[in-house]
């Protein structure tokens, strides 16, 4: 063997050794990179549920109408429920009311959440990458609601009534936020309850409820926390009375209420009719026609609170604005009454109202729709008690907005 053999295969040697060493670093490499990868991964996973929770948290407080203030602190709050608090452990949270990027960039009905951190790797260090950003985003926002009866009452007993044969069919969804052992009932006779879903937080008694309902789901926040009540100031009108003939009312400051009897018949005028007390009183066969009217049932001063009561054989239809600041709001009560005087409304069979009734904090028995012609109708009370036979739909294509009930959902 000449000298010169020796020499090749000694430089071969070395290309083998030299290609073996460039083949072991970058297997270490893709290691490396995949071991970080998949850390990267799971916390970026962990990241996302808590931007996912800051954006669903700064929306809820958007859909209850509360400042920017508020929406921030809940987003930053629940963003730190879930680890990541903003300037720690090198955690960055922005939250932008409206987003600044995306879809819904600029849209003030959503809330956007965004987090970055900078993590150390674990393997890639070995290849001069000492640290790496993670980053994630959400967006959310306000979608329609599928209900369109809540019983509001955290605690009561039968918040949702139905008794004595009576019935209840509505093209939507209905929410008992009781967490009473029997917070919805349905007894009696042929009594018997029919929606799209029915979702209760305590329990049911009774029979004939389609579907099953879900019991033991969270309770809803207030469906309308969102709307501004009206202001309003001094009297238009003093204990208003109607008691026969046709009357044709105007808007206005209706101080002691309005009392309409003796098979009267009265249309309201397109706009807003504040109760200062006194509230809203129809008897004996009368007739209510009214298109674009919202009822704003408050008290001040010596004008002492009453319900609205329409009853008697009462018939006509009463329609809510399709748009403006009162859309959808066909009764508003002033949120800061609480009283255990009942809201009555059980007119003739074709008393059909179409809008929302909206007593939050207090009762209502109602045996109104049972015609069904009203395209929409919500019922919104601490308790409600179901007589007769009642219709409800919820076709909101009327309404400027649509929907005029929101909940909270991701967007992005």
């Amino acid at each position: 063997m000449t000298g010169r053999g020796y020499e090749k295969r000694d430089g071969e040697r070395g290309q083998v050794l030299a290609t073996t060493v460039i083949a072991f670093v970058a297997i270490c490499a893709l290691v490396a990179v995949a071991a970080d990868t998949g850390l990267f991964f799971d916390h970026r996973r962990r990241m996302q549920t808590g931007v996912d929770s800051a954006a669903m948290a700064g929306a809820e407080q958007l859909r209850r109408a509360a400042s920017a203030t508020q929406i921030e602190s809940a987003a930053f709050n629940a963003a730190a429920t879930n680890g990541f608090t903003n300037g720690v452990n090198g955690a960055q949270v922005a939250v932008n009311h409206p987003p600044t990027s995306g879809f819904y960039a600029g849209n003030d009905a959503f809330v956007e959440a965004v987090i970055s951190q900078v993590r150390p790797t674990t393997f890639m260090g070995i290849l001069g990458f000492q640290t790496a950003t993670v980053s994630t985003r959400a967006v959310a926002g306000a979608k329609a609601g599928p209900a369109c009866i809540y019983a509001m009452d955290p605690t009561a007993a039968s918040a949702f009534n139905v008794n004595g044969g009576a019935s209840v069919t509505a093209t939507c969804g209905i929410v008992d936020d009781s967490s009473s052992s029997n917070a919805m009932n349905s007894s009696g006779g042929s009594s018997s309850v029919t929606a799209t879903s029915i979702a209760v937080t305590g329990n049911v008694t009774g029979c004939c409820y389609s579907p099953t309902p879900q019991t033991g789901v969270p309770p809803e926040p207030d469906p309308f926390a969102q709307r501004a009540a009206p202001v309003f100031s001094g009297c238009d009108y003093t204990k208003f009375k109607v008691t026969g003939g046709t009357k044709i009312l105007t808007p206005g400051v209706y101080c002691d209420g309005i009392d309409i009897t003796g098979g009267s018949t009265v249309t309201f005028s397109p706009g807003l009719y504040v109760l200062n007390g006194g509230g809203l009183s129809v008897s004996g066969n009368s007739t209510l026609n009214g298109t674009g009217v919202t009822f704003y049932n408050t008290a001040s001063g010596s004008n002492a609170y009453k319900p609205v009561s329409i009853s008697g054989g009462t018939i006509g239809t009463l329609s809510a604005p399709t748009s403006g600041p009162m859309e959808a709001m066909l009764f508003f009560q002033d949120r800061g009454i609480r009283s255990s005087q009942t809201n009555t409304i059980s007119g003739g069979s074709t008393l059909n109202l179409a809008g929302a009734v909206y007593f939050l904090t207090t009762p209502l028995n109602f045996s109104g729709n049972s015609s069904g012609d009203a395209d929409y109708t919500i019922l919104v009370a601490s308790l409600i008690t179901f007589t007769g036979a009642s219709r409800l739909n919820a076709d909101y294509g009327s309404l400027q907005n649509g929907d005029p009930i929101t909940r909270v959902a991701l967007a992005e």
